[in-house]
Formats: C-alpha cells, sequence, structure tokens
C-alpha cells in the first residue's frame, strides 16, 4: 500500500473542524446513532462487562434518543454489531462469537428490520481461519464495501488489528479483495467507520498511542492502494467534557456516574456519525479500554460529507 502524508510545506488553510462534546449517553461502550422515520435512534451494544468471562453476554439494542425507550433487542451471542440503512430497511451486522469468552470469530451475521421491532438473520459469510472483529458498510459506485478488522492469520494481519475488505453486488454474493489492499499492517488500526463520499471512501481508524491511549484517525482511498492521512487527525482526545452528562443519557446507574466522575479516561474510539437536521452527531467510546468504557456524544455544525472533507481542507 501508499500511504500519503503531509509534510514541512503542507497548509492547514480551513483549521480544525470544531466538535462540540455534549457528555456521556450509554453506559456501555459502542454506539451508532442513526435516523429512522424522522426520529433520532441509537443502536447501542450492550454488555455485561466482565470482559473474556464465559457468562458475559453480549446483544444489541435499539433506543429512541429522545424518549430513552428500548424499541427491541436482538444479536445475542454476537458481537460488534455495526448498521447500515438503505431502501428503508435498517442492517446490522455482527461477528458471532467463536467460543463464549471469545469476542471475535470467523462468522458474520446479518440482521434486518423495517420496524426496528422484528428482526430477521441469515449468515452473511464465514471465512474459516481467520478472526474478525469490528465491521463497517457502505455503498461505492461499484456496488457493497464490507470493511473487516482482524488479528488473525497473524502472517496477514502484521500488527494486532488490520483491516481487510470485501465486496458485493447484490449484498449475498461476497469476494475478498486482495488481501494485500489492506490497512497499514506496521500500527493498530480498529473500531472502524466507513463512508462513501463525493468520489472517495473515507474511514476512521481507532490509532493506539504510547500509554495505552486511544484516539481516532480519518483517512481516504479511491482503489484501496493508496491511502491520505487526513491532515486534522486525530479526531477527539480524552477530556472532562467526557465526564458531563448527556441531555440524552440513559439507563446510568449511580455507581456508573460515580465512576465516570473519577475513573481513568485515555481513550476517545469507536467514532460513529450521521446526519441530524444539518449537523452531524458523533457517538464515541470513552473510559480507557482496561474494562471502564461508555459511550458519549458530540457535534459538528454541518453534514457528515462537510465533516469529512474539511478533514482534507476541502
Amino acid at each position: 500500500m501508499k500511504i500519503i502524508i503531509q509534510n514541512q510545506d503542507s497548509q492547514m488553510l480551513k483549521g480544525y473542524p470544531r466538535i462540540v462534546k455534549m457528555g456521556a449517553v450509554h453506559p456501555d461502550g459502542e454506539s451508532t446513532p442513526f435516523v429512522f422515520n424522522g426520529r433520532m435512534m441509537r443502536l447501542e451494544c450492550v454488555d455485561t462487562i466482565v470482559y473474556y468471562d464465559p457468562a458475559n453476554k453480549c446483544y444489541a439494542q435499539i433506543r429512541d434518543r429522545d424518549t430513552g425507550e428500548i424499541l427491541s433487542h436482538f444479536g445475542d451471542g454476537c458481537y460488534f454489531h455495526s448498521l447500515y440503512q438503505e431502501d428503508g430497511a435498517v442492517y446490522v451486522i455482527a461477528v458471532v462469537r467463536a467460543m463464549p469468552c471469545v469476542q471475535g470469530g470467523d462468522t458474520f451475521v446479518l440482521f434486518q428490520s423495517r420496524d426496528l421491532v422484528n428482526w430477521t438473520s441469515r449468515t452473511l459469510f464465514s471465512r474459516p481461519g481467520w478472526t474478525y472483529y469490528n465491521t463497517a458498510l457502505t455503498k461505492g459506485p461499484d456496488g457493497y464495501v464490507l470493511l473487516m478488522e482482524a488479528d488473525l492469520p497473524a502472517e496477514q494481519v502484521g500488527h494486532r488489528f488490520t483491516f481487510f475488505f470485501a465486496t458485493s453486488k447484490d449484498f449475498v454474493h461476497w469476494e475478498f479483495l486482495d488481501d494485500d489492499k489492506c490497512s497499514d499492517r506496521e500500527i493498530y488500526n480498529g473500531g472502524p467507520w466507513m463512508r462513501y463520499s463525493r468520489g472517495w471512501f473515507y474511514v476512521v481508524s481507532v490509532i493506539e498511542m504510547p500509554g495505552y491511549r486511544f484516539t481516532n484517525y480519518l483517512f481516504r482511498t479511491r482503489d484501496f492502494e493508496t491511502w491520505e492521512y487526513g491532515k486534522y487527525s486525530p479526531i477527539l482526545m480524552p477530556s472532562e467534557e467526557d465526564r458531563k452528562l448527556s441531555p440524552y443519557a440513559h439507563g446510568f446507574t449511580p455507581e456508573k456516574l460515580r465512576q465516570i466522575r473519577t475513573g481513568y479516561l485515555s481513550n476517545n474510539s469507536d467514532l460513529d456519525m450521521c446526519d441530524w437536521q444539518g449537523r452531524t452527531v458523533i457517538t464515541y467510546a470513552c473510559g480507557n479500554q482496561l474494562g471502564f468504557c461508555y459511550t458519549c456524544e458530540a457535534e459538528y455544525e454541518g453534514t457528515v460529507a462537510d465533516f469529512l472533507a474539511a478533514n482534507f481542507d476541502e
């Protein structure tokens, strides 16, 4: 792969996009904002959070952002739920856990609903010998592109984790891109988000920094061979604003709120976003990736397409 980065002559003409942190919204670690029938919703990953404990249960739920009402829950036994919408349907992709104490696996399941209450499911595909985690799905000019985060096989992955890609014309039959069309194998790439916009495939990746700290970098490609890094990365860093409570917070216990007030914060990761009334609503995982996690929300004044372009001075 070829990586395009800035040099001493590069300029920052527009300045860092202004993101306003709104505060904590959900007591677990990953969430996806989306709009359905004119209402803001959240896909929330619910995790009983005893990592690598066989009794640990994980599932997805749909919550109305304003009222806090939970419309449905599904995806038991799966992990790392990601959401995609098209033609009035909501799709959620999740990985089937290979074993009770392992978060990843080699098989993806696709859940589908048109009312957020009733869900159907089918196996999307399997790839024996690989261990996958997070995914992200978008649709480009030639069909669907699925991003898959993997840590095995080690000889293909390199540094844990790396992104690989698959394509489909019909959402049923999938072909894997050449394994060399992947993210940088020499660094940690996790917690992805992906969107095709204005001729580019944009990808947000979680990057590990020294001291077990995590943030998000934005990069883009047209061909999955040459990648350009955004000028204004990293996007979001831990701050005291992550300790405040959003007006859209639901489900917090007094114990969790106490932990948020004084807990060790080293993580702003697993960013997700959607358009809402001319703004970009952003959710991200906060905490420390050591067992303490929760979800926060932020906003950017402008559309998702504008936000992505602004990170490249466009």
